[in-house]
């Protein structure tokens, strides 16, 4: 299995005082890598938590999304340990403050002017002291003649100050300080231990015992005028923990490594520490201040040490940000999650109860790290895994899981648990996109599903299993244009299509300008579906619908919600897009079912020509229509309306039938009026519908006409409208009637 792995990144704030930092490599990393047999089995208990099979280069940032059940999220509530994170002051710390202090005061200490000889007393390996008096230059000379004359072996034996910290007496690198009487021990070697300074670049390297303060030896280092900076200094352990006054065994491992505390410089008017305050389940807290740049695996470290004294044990841990329901990489660092303004809440959970999920979509991959009791559907509905996976969220009701490689299709609605059976591996979620197609004609629904959509609109119409010698086209659900054959899905992000047969589309036209028509380049040709809106055309085109008009065929400008089966008369439908409306707008009533249409047109207009254009909208025959004013009254055809009045901007009509019986014909669930005579025969009711609905059919036995009464007899197709017409009270004008396929 070749899987890519994309990086997740769910924040990329800059935090201006640790920007450079960041930009460093982790000062504490060599203790990330120990060789040290104990440090290694942390190494690769560490390890576990990733896949081995798979390459990441960066950090992987691993997220739980958005839940409303909080309940669902913390049911480790039991099991975890909750740390308190806020960013405070260098201020907070009482020992960088002392620290600090006395190198103002080193700084300020005039120079002392001391005898050249002084007393010192030397105590021996075996207890018994000797108070001698030395010239001060000669101190390290003198040392070495008291090894030689007391044959003390320089290999084996060393010397050590009063704070305990080691004298360098055989490279002549020490010199006493000015005090009346200083006190010197003997003791064996092997009891120092190696203590290294790093700031900056620079390694300054003492030894000491383990009881020696620690404060002691950073007080030796500036005593030494080692630290050059006149920023406030921080002291911190290899855990990234910042160091209180202790003594040299509070830090010191049994590995008998060098012990290496880091120095950095900051200062004390910003927030460039975090405070971290423990919580056990029981009460207890437990608060020390940590590095911006500590890495949560260090606080993973630290935390393991502090299982070997405190009971339970503390072992195992995943890190969870508690507001944002979010699992924390352990190479992320403390400042890439943690807010400058507000204290924040981090949960160290069992990291049994957690798992990690491949998700794969086409050619992009995403590992994430979650809670076993997570359900599926809401991993989904993070937007940072969906933009990562190139996963439109409106696809999300027609995506199809499988699992791993296998066709097993999966409930969104299980917990990622359920399929999380082999211990320390990843569950792997394929995601396939099923295309959903409506055809139009029958409104069978048509299922397909992708698990790459580099598929062409061609090679989709072949999936559907239809002639596409007769359903041609696909249009989008959307937008209701019809798709070109070469578009390739992925590139238009939609799941969602209609079905459809020649007669069932409209080619548009679209000309900018009514004083460019001969101009190509200004012309727009599209094919929507028959339903399509104007409104969808002027969407579709960026046409400011407030501002700007479509003009058909030079003297009216139909409603933004007219569909183009009022114009599939004409190949193509020609438009002109125009910035000034016509003048009058022209409201049009259909006499017995209340519906209407309205457009607007010029005052020079005709009432035929009216006519035409209420009878063209509504689909009916001119023939069958009528047009009155609102009131009834008849107007002759070739009155214009700036005849009736010069001043009109709004007039009202009404389209009365003249024949003396109507059909009210319901199919699936549309509802056709046909006006008719009363020796109109059934079929040619049943034709004249299939036609408005743009059915094509072969044989019109395949269909059966019902009328719409108590016992819904069905009709002979050579019964008249008159025959029909029995069924019904003798003063109804409306035939209300069925039509359906026999199959059905």
């Amino acid at each position: 299995m070749n899987i890519e792995v994309k990086e997740m990144k769910l924040w990329n704030e800059n935090f201006n005082s640790f920007e450079q930092q960041e930009k460093q490599e982790n000062r504490f990393q060599q203790y990330l890598q120990s060789e040290d047999e104990s440090e290694q089995q942390n190494t690769d208990e560490l390890s576990d938590w990733v896949i081995p099979s798979m390459e990441i280069d960066d950090a992987i940032i691993t997220n739980l999304p958005d839940i409303k059940n909080k309940q669902q999220f913390e049911g480790y509530s039991d099991e975890h340990i909750e740390l308190n994170l806020k960013l405070v002051s260098s201020t907070s710390s009482a020992f960088i403050q002392q620290i600090h202090k006395y190198r103002e005061e080193h700084k300020l200490a005039p120079t002392i002017t001391t005898k050249p000889i002084q007393k010192f007393t030397i105590i021996n390996p075996d207890g018994k002291s000797i108070t001698y008096m030395w010239k001060r230059e000669k101190f390290c000379e003198q040392l070495r003649k008291l090894f030689d004359d007391k044959k003390y072996d320089l290999d084996t034996l060393v010397v050590i100050d009063k704070n305990e910290i080691f004298v360098d007496f055989i490279n002549n690198d020490y010199h006493p300080p000015h005090q009346p009487l200083t006190e010197y021990r003997i003791i064996e070697k092997q009891l120092l231990v190696e203590i290294q300074f790093q700031f900056q670049t620079t390694v300054f390297k003492y030894q000491s015992t383990l009881s020696s303060h620690v404060s002691a030896l950073i007080n030796r280092l500036i005593d030494n005028d080692r630290l050059s900076s006149e920023s406030c200094l921080c002291f911190f352990d290899e855990y990234g923990k910042c160091i209180d006054d202790g003594i040299v065994g509070d830090l010191c491992k049994t590995n008998n490594k060098p012990i290496t505390i880091f120095v950095t410089e900051e200062t004390f008017d910003t927030n460039n520490l975090c405070e971290l305050i423990l919580r056990y389940k029981e009460g207890r807290i437990q608060t020390s201040l940590f590095h911006p740049t500590t890495k949560w695996q260090q606080i993973d470290l630290w935390l393991k040490t502090l299982s070997q004294i405190n009971e339970p044990p503390i072992d195992d841990l995943a890190f969870v940000m508690r507001k944002q329901k979010v699992i924390i990489d352990n190479s992320q660092t403390i400042s890439s999650i943690i807010d400058q303004t507000e204290p924040m809440i981090v949960d160290a959970i069992n990291r049994n109860i957690t798992t990690e999920v491949i998700f794969s979509y086409e050619t992009n991959t995403q590992l994430i790290h979650t809670l076993k009791s997570m359900k599926i559907s809401t991993l989904l509905k993070d937007e940072n895994l969906l933009r990562q996976l190139n996963l439109i969220d409106s696809f999300l009701d027609d995506c199809i899981l499988l699992l791993g490689e296998t066709s097993d299709e999966i409930l969104i609605t299980d917990d990622v648990g359920h399929y999380s059976i082999l211990e320390n591996q990843p569950v792997h979620f394929r995601i396939t996109v099923a295309i959903q197609i409506l055809k139009y004609d029958d409104k069978e629904q048509i299922k397909i599903p992708l698990s790459n959509r580099n598929t062409t609109i061609k090679q989709l119409l072949e999936l559907t299993g239809k002639s596409i010698d007769i359903y041609k086209y696909l249009a989008s659900n959307e937008t209701q244009r019809v798709i070109d054959a070469n578009v390739i899905l992925s590139n238009i992000n939609q799941t969602r299509f209609i079905l459809l047969k020649e007669n069932e589309t409209c080619l548009v036209w679209i000309n900018k300008s009514n004083e460019s028509l001969l101009e190509k380049e200004n012309e727009k040709y599209q094919r929507y579906f028959i339903h399509a809106t104007i409104d969808d055309i002027c969407k579709e085109y960026q046409i400011d619908v407030l501002h700007q008009y479509l003009v058909y065929s030079n003297d009216f400008v139909p409603s933004v919600d007219t569909q183009l089966i009022s114009f599939q008369s004409e190949s193509p439908a020609r438009f002109i897009v125009t910035d000034d409306n016509l003048p009058v707008t022209v409201t049009v009533q259909k006499s017995g079912n209340n519906q209407s249409i309205y457009f607007n047109c010029s005052m020079v207009i005709t009432i035929k020509r009216l006519h035409s254009i209420s009878c063209q909208l509504f689909g009916l025959s001119e023939n069958c229509y009528q047009l009155t004013l609102d009131d009834g009254t008849l107007i002759e055809d070739d009155i214009s309306l700036e005849d009736m009045d010069e001043t009109i901007t709004d007039i009202q009509f009404q389209l009365i039938s003249t024949m003396p019986m109507n059909c009210s014909i319901l199919y699936s669930e549309q509802t056709i009026t046909l006006p008719c005579y009363q020796d109109t025969l059934a079929s040619t009711i049943v034709k004249e519908t299939l036609e408005k609905l743009h059915i094509q059919y072969d044989n019109i036995d395949k269909y059966e006409l019902v009328a719409l009464t108590t016992d819904r007899p069905q009709i002979d197709f050579d019964l008249s409208i008159n025959d029909i017409h029995q069924l019904f009270p003798s003063m109804s004008m409306i035939i209300p009637l069925e039509l359906r396929k026999k199959d059905e």
